[in-house]
């Protein structure tokens, strides 16, 4: 997907975060790393697309969301 972003980046979003948002969803700490890995990967679109306002939008939205679960919000401020 990494080649995609300068073609469609709003797949490469929409994509990254389905994926991510359902590990967080279902609160399985063993893989919130691989989750912060494409919320990376998904915030490369963003900027690429002009989009850094969703992407700071999505990001309070995690924390609002998901704010509890500190292991998820250490690896988040990384």
């Amino acid at each position: 997907m990494t080649v995609a972003v300068p073609y469609k980046p709003n797949w490469v979003i929409a994509n990254w975060r389905r994926r991510a948002d359902l590990i967080m969803g279902s609160s399985k700490g063993k893989y919130y790393s691989d989750a912060v890995d494409w919320l990376k990967q998904a915030r490369t679109a963003y900027l690429a697309s002009g989009k850094k306002v969703d992407c700071v939008k999505y990001r309070e939205k995690l924390t609002l969301v998901h704010g509890r679960k500190r292991k998820l919000m250490g690896l988040l401020k990384e």
